[in-house]
């Protein structure tokens, strides 16, 4: 129902210390900072701290780098380390070619059988690295059939050294090394024995993993450090040697955020209200009660409303809640949607859920006066004979019932416009809009209008009662028509401008007199809008009389059919109901009173 007050802050320190500022500022949820670029004008003078992605792309290659090796290592910042960007591309060039060595060696590997990977894990106990550095031997790994394991005892002649790496039923795994010179000879009496070679890794995966995380482990924290501080260079305008960030903090939070800077006593902070300088409109918080607050969904939805302007939140909700019991009424149902939506706002904190809580119980509220619980019509009969009533309030299905659902619908509507007209004047006046408040059609000229219609439509044709003649057509029809027709100029002799239309008379008349109509149609289309409030209702019980009709003709299957029912209904119904009051409430009132337009409150620690 209102707007959170907030304080324009003005934090000024030195150049030297923009790092501090910056962080300080940027780890607290109370600040809602400024772009540097709205501060600077040609009269301030300044410049904006120029943008540098430098360390980002750093740290975007870190954590791809980190990714593709599976390891979630991090260090953060000692604050003490340093790195020059030449140190920093060095590193991550060698660990991106490493990585480039990984994938081409896993792609080779793709095709080996589950054990042939096996017996390259146990490889490594024998230094994958010291392998490929052998300079005057070659090396050979790979598998070879159990029975020509005894016929290796051949190779001893020729040089060779093997070593059985694993073995099983049908194979042995082995690594042999020779004299590099006779290692085409050697290759000849390998395949003589069936020897199945499988290439050597290139590189150790998991020690590359480790060296990995040790060697760019330490320029870690130092790129993501550099990178957060020049994330927020935008917001930091530079008045010769002196750093300014500005920003809006809500008033209830002003000085805890004051606190943050207690020991840095080069930094000066100056606090103004909110809207005082021209260019930065402060942001919107909204601030409601436990009843009305899951409602603010809606108004965002919408469009947020200026700092400082009307807070339509609470009558959102109050009518919103009205029209969504008045087209969903039964007790059963109802209690079912606070239930759930007490269950998902417990759990999921959903703001919809904790909405749906305050609509059900509107339903029930309704559902009492139609009696219907879960649709079982006479459920209820006899609490209202135990206080005395004959039977339920309303009967929705009866002939009767439909016209004063009908009427009664309509009449809900006509009121709901009237008030958002009158809130609409009451605005107006309050930003001193006075032409608008008193000559447009949503203001005080259409609010005569209207509310002269609906109240001697009611007179003539509900009450018997003649009101309608000329004189109350001229008073309380054709002058508000006129009014409004020469809303402009009347509100150019507010304005103590001249009358005449900037298009001329001529042009005016016709642009105003379709204008008119359009307005008329509006009235009317906006009021028959509400007819749907009436036909829900009717809707709704439509549907339960089925599902009982059904639950009577499947006799012992009646209950499963009674609950099943009940889900599709609530679900589609619900649905339905939600959507069509969302629409009554942005079309046919929020259009008449509502401006939005207003900017969003983002902490500082979301940017």
């Amino acid at each position: 129902m209102a707007i959170e007050p907030m304080r324009l802050l003005r934090l000024a320190g030195s150049k030297s210390n923009i790092e501090k500022i910056l962080l300080t500022a940027f780890s607290s949820d109370d600040m809602h900072a400024e772009l540097a670029s709205h501060v600077i004008n040609e009269g301030t003078g300044g410049h904006v701290m120029p943008e540098d992605s430098t360390y980002a792309d750093y740290f975007n290659r870190i954590q791809l780098i980190f990714s593709n090796l599976h390891s979630d290592f991090t260090c953060a910042y000692d604050g003490i380390s340093e790195f020059t960007n030449v140190e920093i591309e060095r590193h991550l060039r060698l660990a991106e070619e490493n990585y480039e060595k990984i994938n081409e060696q896993q792609i080779n590997q793709s095709i080996l059988t589950k054990e042939d990977k096996e017996a390259l894990i146990e490889l490594r106990s024998f230094n994958i690295a010291a392998i490929n550095q052998l300079s005057f031997t070659a090396v050979t790994f790979g598998r070879l059939p159990l029975s020509s394991q005894a016929k290796l005892s051949l190779l001893a002649e020729k040089g060779f050294v093997h070593q059985i790496v694993q073995k099983n039923s049908h194979y042995v795994w082995i690594f042999i090394i020779s004299n590099a010179d006779d290692a085409k000879i050697n290759q000849s009496v390998l395949e003589s024995l069936f020897f199945e070679p499988i290439a050597i890794p290139k590189v150790d995966e998991k020690q590359l993993a480790l060296d990995c995380e040790s060697t760019i482990g330490k320029i870690y924290g130092f790129v993501q450090h550099n990178a957060e501080v020049r994330k927020y260079y935008k917001y930091m305008a530079i008045f010769d040697e002196i750093a300014v960030v500005t920003g809006f903090v809500p008033k209830k939070r002003v000085k805890a955020f004051k606190s943050m800077f207690g020991e840095m006593t080069d930094v000066t902070i100056q606090d103004f209200p909110a809207g005082l300088e021209e260019g930065l409109e402060p942001p919107t918080i909204l601030k409601n009660g436990w009843f009305s607050k899951p409602f603010e969904l809606f108004v965002e939805m919408y469009s947020l409303p200026h700092y400082g302007d009307f807070d339509p939140t609470f009558y959102l909700a109050l009518t919103y809640c009205l029209l969504f019991g008045i087209m969903f009424g039964d007790v059963g149902q109802g209690f079912v949607l606070i239930l759930g939506g007490w269950a998902l706002w417990k759990f999921k904190k959903m703001k919809l859920a904790a909405a749906a809580m305050r609509m059900g119980f509107f339903s029930m509220i309704f559902g009492f006066l139609y009696g219907s619980v879960f649709g079982l019509e006479t459920l209820l009969d006899p609490l209202y004979h135990a206080i005395g009533m004959s039977g339920k309030p309303l009967e929705v299905m009866a002939g009767e019932s439909v016209n004063v659902l009908l009427l009664g619908a309509i009449a809900i509507g006509a009121t709901l416009i009237l008030i958002s007209m009158f809130i609409n004047i009451v605005l107006r006046i309050r930003r001193k809009d006075y032409g608008e408040a008193l000559f447009s059609h949503n203001g005080l000229a259409g609010f005569i209008f209207y509310g002269s219609i609906i109240v001697m439509l009611t007179m003539e044709m509900m009450l018997k009662i003649k009101v309608l003649n000329l004189v109350t057509e001229i008073i309380f029809f054709g002058i508000p028509v006129v009014i409004i027709l020469m809303r402009v100029p009347l509100k150019n002799l507010i304005k103590k401008m001249a009358m005449t239309p900037h298009e001329g008379w001529l042009g005016y008349f016709v642009e105003a007199i379709f204008e008119m109509i359009e307005v008329l149609l509006s009235f009317v289309s906006n009021t028959m809008s509400f007819l749907r409030v009436g036909g829900f209702v009717l809707s709704h019980a439509g549907m339960m009389l089925v599902v009982m009709t059904l639950m009577e003709m499947t006799g012992m299957f009646g209950p499963i059919v009674l609950v099943l029912g009940n889900i599709f209904v609530m679900a589609l119904e619900g649905l339905i109901v939600g959507i069509q009051t969302l629409r009554l409430q942005y079309y046919e009132m929020f259009s008449r009173y509502y401006e939005g337009g207003g900017k969003k409150y983002i902490p500082t620690t979301t940017l």
